[in-house]
């Protein structure tokens, strides 16, 4: 589970350094900065990681709402919703993290960032519900569509932990962000 988080965000960061140092040696503009209030929405899906073992865990959508402010053009900080959902068919499932959360813009040029969270976590199955710690990590990129206006493709990784288990959810989601 750890190494294919640390897989992921290594692949990210191989290909995001080499556009954004090329991008600063030619002289193109750093993307706009951030500034003020920012949205976003996500959908995609996810999966358990209830054994260990993301292939063998429940698959599902996924959702993220995060907004906030900016209190500098590389640091952004706000609140988070992001979750999973399963329906089986006879019963839904769904883990839900609501977090503040910070998002990092290490380089200057493109629009790639680091996020991490922490906050609360709930789980319900079966008419029950158990409530947590939640933490969440991911990493995304920002492709400008207009003005203050952008895609932002997004793999997360949520953690919940409760009194006798701790338990992860891998969410890849696609949303739109106004800054």
């Amino acid at each position: 589970m750890t190494r294919t988080l640390v897989g992921l965000l290594a692949l990210v960061a191989l290909f995001a350094l080499p556009g954004d140092v090329a991008a600063q040696r030619r002289g193109i503009r750093p993307v706009p900065k951030h500034d003020g209030f920012w949205l976003s929405l996500g959908a995609g899906g996810g999966w358990e990681d209830f054994d260990g073992s993301f292939g063998t865990a429940g698959r599902g959508g996924a959702f993220s709402l995060r907004l906030g402010g900016t209190p500098n053009p590389r640091f952004l900080f706000g609140g988070e919703v992001a979750g999973w959902f399963n329906d089986s068919g006879f019963n839904e499932f769904s883990r839900v993290n609501v977090m503040g959360t910070a998002l990092a813009y290490p380089f200057r040029a493109g629009g790639w960032f680091l996020k991490g969270g922490f906050g609360f976590a709930e789980y319900s199955a079966f008419g029950v519900e158990r409530s947590g710690l939640g933490a969440g990590a991911g990493t995304g990129f920002d492709i400008r569509l207009g003005r203050n206006f952008y895609l932002t493709p997004t793999v997360d990784y949520l953690a919940q932990f409760f009194d006798d288990s701790t338990v992860g959810v891998f969410l890849v989601t696609l949303g739109v962000t106004w800054h």
